[in-house]
């Protein structure tokens, strides 16, 4: 197997992708505005106990973040001397998402200050390169894979079956709900030996798309209609077959007598959705000044010596006079300090301009 990590280093975040035989299987994102205001993967922390839960066997612990941190105690219970009020040494097993804290593990850390980060977590090439070992690191503008359209197509709820279909995903509070959708699906043979193909199909595309937009919990496939318990078992197999590089754990169930999939997939963070949209499900004002930015970056660099200036609506503009990330220096350094920002109330959040 080939594996690629695509990296794609922007002003304001850091995009990435894990590509597998020539197919983007994973996507990540690390924003500047979220850099030292989140507990990441594999950080160390001294943090401080905050709450003992006996009827949780656990126990909340602050990081300096302002969100509390989940420590289970695991079947040996309750650590000996841990009582509210303690510094503690703690590793992040999980990311917070939701509304659920980062999960901790205990470890042991000297003494001194607390809250504290001792052991920030690298940069995203960095972790990504010590997750998949041996993967080629390259540049993603030096390849022929396109980011952008990449990441926008993981927000689409509507994903294409190569062959033909399609598959609606919905992501709820309780579960992920995948249908299979024939139409548009072509092919030679009878209407069932069609359908088994594009079920097949659609259990590979649906363990990619789920692991792409980086999905968890409980999921359900609704696949097409098929003939019996050996046609539903094939199905299952290709969907536990495609989840097996995941390194996310997934366990998947037996197809139901309704032809109905299901699984459990283990998180591990946010997903794309929760870092892109917001609670409405439309892009965030970050993301749309983020996009803005790389419009502007792009004409700027197909228009080497003209002043520019960027339209965007109320919003985004707001956000980008704030500048909390540092945006406008750091983009000065890369093309010049030769644009301006325009207001256009017109505009719809996601939209933006560029004139010279």
């Amino acid at each position: 197997m080939i594996r690629q990590i695509l990296i794609e280093e922007n002003i304001g975040e850091t995009r990435a992708a894990v590509a597998e035989n020539g197919r983007i299987v994973e996507l990540h994102l690390d924003r500047w505005s979220e850099l030292r205001q989140r507990a990441v993967e594999g950080e160390l922390y001294r943090g401080r106990v905050r709450r003992v839960e006996p009827a949780l066997n656990a126990a909340f612990v602050d990081l300096g973040l302002g969100e509390e941190g989940f420590m289970p105690f695991g079947k040996a219970g309750r650590p000996k001397g841990l009582h509210e009020g303690a510094a503690i040494g703690v590793r992040v097993s999980r990311e917070a998402f939701a509304d659920k804290g980062p999960t901790l593990n205990l470890v042991e850390v000297p003494a001194g200050d607390a809250p504290e980060c001792l052991e920030p977590a690298p940069i995203l090439a960095q972790r990504l390169a010590q997750i998949f070992s041996g993967a080629d690191v390259v540049w993603a503008d030096e390849t022929d894979y396109d980011l952008e359209e990449a990441f926008e197509l993981a927000m689409d709820p509507v994903a294409p079956i190569p062959g033909g279909g399609s598959l609606c995903i919905e992501q709820t509070r309780a579960m992920v709900t995948i249908d299979v959708d024939a139409e548009g699906r072509k092919g030679t043979g009878s209407p069932l030996q069609l359908a088994q193909a594009l079920n097949l199909s659609a259990a590979k595309e649906a363990a990619r798309q789920i692991r792409l937009r980086g999905l968890g919990g409980i999921a359900a496939i609704d696949f097409v209609h098929m003939r019996g318990q050996p046609e539903r078992k094939a199905v299952e197999q290709a969907l536990r077959q495609a989840f097996r590089k995941d390194r996310a754990k997934v366990d998947v169930a037996p197809l139901s007598q309704f032809c109905v999939g299901e699984l459990a997939r283990q998180r591990r963070g946010r997903t794309l959705a929760e870092i892109q949209l917001d609670d409405t499900g439309a892009p965030s004002v970050e993301t749309c000044a983020l996009a803005a930015i790389r419009r502007l970056e792009g004409e700027a660099k197909a228009q080497r010596s003209r002043k520019l200036i960027l339209q965007v609506p109320a919003e985004v503009h707001a956000w980008l006079e704030a500048d909390t990330i540092g945006w406008n220096a750091a983009l000065a350094e890369r093309i010049g300090a030769r644009f301006t920002l325009a207001l256009k109330d017109e505009f719809r959040r996601e939209e933006c301009g560029v004139k010279s």
